[in-house]
């Protein structure tokens, strides 16, 4: 069982959204009515063992973000943050933010996180340095020359939530500050030899990013609605 301590939530989005084609954010584009954004940040707040939220926007769409938390009423206190360039500078960004000692970082593109993979994740935290919500991969991997990948081991593909001691991810970052090669947080602990502890995912926790995620996204909703 989770060994209560104070936890913020880091949710992401500042990304450039290029793949989207979009003028707009794709974290404000709506789904089933509402924001994209609006889903995680619900679930975030309403979660028994987060105590805080800290949202990460791009530095122009502070007040669009303050606009969409008008509007709702969240039972945590919820802060915004400026991000950077890339999603490593705003994890960092919002790092310096968070005084909590057990943080986890979510992307706001992730709509359909379940209550779940929080409480899963911070458990975990008891026999790990983090922890991470994952999908084992079912589908043959090959390399550009179309050859079989040959590993030991099943292979997962890394999502969101994932739950760090703090003083760990910040430490991490720290060292890897200038390097931007990082694919996700759960990489920076790895390559300083922390272990991660995986959380099985599903398929419906899915990242929206082309225009084509809209509509399997719309569909995801209706079946969890059902």
């Amino acid at each position: 069982m989770y060994r209560r301590k104070r936890v913020t939530a880091i949710i992401l989005a500042a990304g450039s959204g290029r793949r989207m084609k979009s003028d707009e954010n794709k974290v404000y584009l709506s789904l089933g009515g509402q924001p994209i954004i609006q889903y995680s940040i619900e679930t975030f707040a309403q979660h028994p063992c987060i105590d805080e939220l800290v949202l990460v926007t791009r530095p122009d769409e502070g007040p669009q973000m303050e606009a969409l938390l008008g509007t709702l009423d969240l039972p945590k206190p919820t802060r915004i943050a400026c991000g950077g360039a890339t999603r490593q500078e705003s994890v960092q960004k919002a790092l310096a933010e968070v005084k909590s000692p057990i943080v986890i970082v979510h992307d706001g593109a992730r709509p359909f996180v379940q209550r779940e993979y929080i409480t899963k994740c911070m458990e975990a935290m008891d026999r790990y340095d983090g922890a991470i919500v994952a999908l084992q991969t079912a589908e043959p991997l090959i390399n550009t020359k179309g050859q079989a990948v040959q590993t030991e081991g099943q292979l997962y593909a890394a999502q969101t939530p994932q739950c760090f001691h703090t003083k760990i991810l910040r430490k991490c970052h720290k060292k890897h500050r200038q390097s931007d090669t990082a694919t996700d947080d759960s990489n920076l602990l790895e390559r300083e030899g922390y272990k991660v502890g995986i959380v099985a995912g599903d398929g419906f926790n899915i990242k929206i990013t082309t225009p084509l995620d809209l509509p399997v996204a719309e569909a995801c909703l209706s079946m969890l609605e059902k």
